[in-house]
């Protein structure tokens, strides 16, 4: 049997441990383990999880940067009877056979944190089990009664609202089966056990998404102000006095005014960032700082989200040294050793797993923006890792809980929490309320979702702002911008998904290197399944049916050319009432899908051709009234007219570029005569 105990996702996908850090191997294969058999031992090779204690620290074996609840046996009752000790041991043998004989997750075994979620389960049956004893019909009932006993799983589960967790864990005892737990487990499929159905996250709406980059941008530039300041500041604060006002460093008799430290505003002062704490950072008391800090960390992991589309526990895991720069392609380099061309390069944020034997790299494409807030992120972690009294290093987590500042204990090293309150919302994001036209934008990005009958979608309501939001509206967006217009889109923003759009569109030759992991076992790099690019290729489809949808369909301009007279009957199909726009939307879709259509903007409308187009390549546009895949807008055709007309000013007329710009100022004419102005006659 393999030593391992737990598998994390991919973090342990190798299927071993160092030989300091391996737990024990199942001495039994049924029955229950000795007292001193070890489920857990650090990176030190220290156990931390023994099936005898009453504590099982899991927490060496997670996968996400917030630690996990320890399992505690000592807590659950008050007292420690005879039936109370009985429904322990259950537990201890339940929770080790799932460990070692349960499957799920990507690799067939549990996760610390989903194995911390059953005990909670359990610990709950535990308690519901010994309740019985003030029934005298009933009694004080064991697991096993309740896992076997149709009536009583009925009655815990109509008392108890535990049903996703549970079946999760009955289907896994099922899988355990009869010989190792010495009964045989009642079929899930019996009972109501289907978890409440869940809402994907929503597409942040145009016009709020342009909002959040200016406003995350413009207070990460105004952090930035203070980057070089921002370490040495935080680290002062190792001075219990520093920063408090002047009486109440009076009031706790430090001597004379020569012993007095600087309060708040003069600290400020001193380091030159007076203008950097203001507005939502304004900090005016050092029991202020602790949220402060806490806040322009959220700025900078919103900017990280904003821009790179990681998971939330991706940018928390993240440690001090993560930035690297990555050869994409190599120099080009003459007989004589002269540098024809320079290597190109890109900057990446890297998160680092480590394995046995070699450390697994998941990285993400840094653009300007992200450097810059990683940039700030280090300058805060300096300055914390004094207080914490680490070396800011690789092992250093970039995201240090400013919690240090508070309460001093120096061994409790975490990341930041970001979730037990909203203390790190910031207040100009209330600003950003919903309404009617963000609406009907949700309506038309996720048609089969009612928004309208969501509370938290209201207008007028601030928009619900969630991590994961930023990983789908970039995967849409970005897609969308490598192909379409979004002008009001930041220029870094726009320059950024183009670039992204290069690597992430494109074939996975340079992506596997850059972005992946190497695997021995397979003896290549492995592009790691969760990975961005494919939220970013699969996102494409949609962004350009919405895309067509929203700009052919919804706007009274009429169409021309070979598809925008397709379009247009369309239009007239869906007044009419013949069609619905969710059956558009979904042939459109599929045709993206399977490369049937494509969408770009051009000159005078739009292309759906599929492809290389060498007329568009060579600039001349005017092709675009005779093909098939071409979307004429009135509009441009009339500005391109104009335009024409007035480089012909340039051009002496017996030149070749008067010629040529004649040539298509009177097919552009010729076209608007017998097409457009007909029409409108």
């Amino acid at each position: 049997m393999s030593a391992v105990v737990l598998s994390i996702g991919s973090l342990y996908s190798s299927g071993q441990f160092p030989a300091t850090s391996e737990p024990d191997n199942a001495a039994q294969m049924y029955g229950k383990p000795a007292l001193d058999f070890v489920l857990c031992r650090d990176e030190h090779g220290n156990a931390t999880a023994v099936y005898g204690e009453p504590v099982w620290d899991f927490n060496p074996y997670r996968l996400s940067a917030k630690k996990i609840r320890r399992i505690r046996f000592d807590t659950i009752f008050d007292d420690r009877s005879n039936e109370q000790e009985a429904l322990i041991e259950e537990v201890k043998h339940l929770l080790y056979c799932l460990i070692y004989f349960g499957t799920g997750g990507r690799l067939g075994t549990l996760s610390a944190s989903t194995l911390s979620n059953y005990f909670g389960v359990l610990r709950i049956a535990m308690q519901f089990c010994f309740v019985q004893g003030q029934k005298p019909m009933v009694g004080v009932l064991s697991l096993r009664q309740l896992f076997t006993v149709p009536v009583y799983l009925a009655a815990f589960i109509r008392e108890r609202n535990v049903t996703g967790s549970l079946c999760g864990i009955l289907n896994q005892l099922v899988h355990v089966g009869q010989e190792r737990l010495g009964y045989v487990v009642l079929n899930p499929n019996r009972f109501d056990l289907k978890r409440p159905k869940s809402n994907q996250h929503p597409i942040i709406p145009t016009r709020i998404y342009l909002n959040l980059i200016n406003i995350v941008g413009d207070l990460l530039d105004q952090i930035y102000q203070g980057v070089d300041s921002i370490e040495s500041f935080v680290s002062s604060f190792s001075d219990e006095h520093y920063g408090i006002n002047i009486n109440t460093q009076k009031s706790r008799g430090l001597g004379g005014r020569a012993n007095y430290r600087s309060d708040m505003q003069q600290a400020l002062r001193e380091h030159g960032l007076v203008e950097v704490f203001v507005n939502d950072f304004i900090c005016s008391h050092r029991a202020s700082l602790q949220r402060v800090l806490l806040q322009m960390q959220y700025v900078v992991k919103t900017v990280i989200h904003l821009y790179t589309g990681m998971r939330d526990q991706e940018v928390l895991r993240m440690k001090y040294n993560c930035l690297r720069e990555e050869v994409v392609m190599a120099p080009v380099i003459d007989d004589h050793n002269v540098v024809r061309d320079r290597p190109q390069t890109v900057c990446v944020l890297s998160t680092t797993t480590k394995f046995t034997g070699y450390r697994k790299h998941e990285a993400w494409f840094a653009s300007s923006e992200v450097v810059k807030a990683v940039e700030v992120a280090q300058a805060i972690c300096r300055g914390l890792a004094k207080l914490y009294k680490l070396e800011p290093n690789d092992d250093c987590l970039l995201f240090l809980n400013p919690s240090i500042l508070k309460y001093k204990k120096a061994n409790n090293i975490s990341v930041s929490d970001f979730y037990s309150s909203r203390r790190e919302q910031l207040n100009i994001l209330s600003t950003l309320k919903i309404q009617v036209e963000d609406l009907q934008e949700l309506a038309q990005s996720d048609p089969s979702r009612d928004f309208y009958n969501e509370p938290d979608f209201a207008v007028g309501q601030p928009w619900p702002l969630t991590s994961h939001q930023f990983r789908r509206s970039l995967a849409f967006y970005g897609s969308s911008s490598g192909f379409l217009s979004l002008p009001t889109l930041r220029a870094q923003f726009k320059h950024m998904t183009i670039q992204m759009a290069r690597y992430y569109a494109n074939g996975f030759d340079n992506l596997r290197t850059i972005f992946g992991y190497y695997d021995e076992k397979k003896k290549d790099f492995v592009l790691p399944n969760n990975h961005f690019a494919f939220d970013f290729q699969m996102a494409m489809p949609m962004s350009v049916a919405n895309q067509l949808i929203a700009d052919m369909l919804f706007k009274e301009e009429p169409l021309f050319g070979g598809t925008g007279s397709y379009m247009e009957r369309q239009k007239e199909r869906v007044k009419a009432g013949e069609i619905k726009i969710e059956d558009i939307r979904s042939d459109t879709e599929l045709r993206v899908k399977n490369g049937e259509i494509s969408y770009r903007p051009t000159l005078l409308g739009g292309c759906t051709k599929v492809g290389r187009c060498d007329s568009f390549m060579l600039g001349d546009y005017t092709e675009c009234l005779s093909c098939e895949g071409a979307i004429i807008k009135p509009a441009k055709l009339s500005a391109a007219i104009e335009d024409a007309k007035n480089e012909l000013s340039n051009y002496a007329e017996d030149s070749g570029e008067y010629q040529i710009v004649t040539g298509d100022i009177e097919r552009l004419m010729a076209f608007k005569a017998r097409q457009i102005d007909t029409v409108e006659l």
